[in-house]
């Protein structure tokens, strides 16, 4: 139910890069692990430097993870 509002609100920041990860591909494990992902949806902000500035669930709705988006802008 998270897709549709990922997709439109990724479609608004061209200057953020934008990742979407499958917890249950084997390919992918080892990441969500690093960043304690155990529960789906959860979204990683990250600076610049990889470091984890938010991690949790988003918002349900484009304006609201978009303005959970800009606070770390």
């Amino acid at each position: 139910t998270f897709a549709p509002v990922f997709g439109a609100t990724k479609s608004k920041f061209s200057d953020i890069r934008f990742e979407e990860l499958n917890v249950d591909d084997g390919a992918t494990k080892e990441l969500s692990a690093k960043y304690g992902v155990s529960g789906i949806p959860c979204v990683v902000f990250l600076d610049g430097s990889g470091n984890v500035l938010f991690k949790g669930g988003p918002s349900r709705d484009v304006d609201g993870f978009t303005a959970q988006i800009q606070q770390y802008r």
